[in-house]
């Protein structure tokens, strides 16, 4: 399931689906090095910036991706940076 930076990852991408935001979520933080479980704040960053953001721009304007970046970014922010 993950921890809750993870979930509000997912929740952000809710609008490419269910299987595919899970998926690319997950594949992205693990090429970071990380696990659902276990991903931190600045970890779920990296992996957005690095393969999600990217990734978005087959289904959204550069600009468009660029938009839910920072407002995914303003909502972990105001997350706890705990594995819970």
């Amino acid at each position: 399931m993950g921890n809750k930076i993870f979930r509000q990852v997912i929740e952000e991408l809710d609008f490419v689906g269910d299987i595919l935001s899970s998926g690319m979520t997950k594949k992205a933080i693990r090429n970071e090095g990380a696990l659902p479980e276990t991903v931190s704040r600045d970890e779920m960053k990296k992996a957005i910036q690095n393969h999600i953001e990217p990734a978005l721009h087959d289904f959204v304007s550069e600009k468009k991706a660029k938009k839910w970046r920072e407002n995914t970014f303003k909502k972990l922010d105001k997350l706890e940076d705990n594995h819970g």
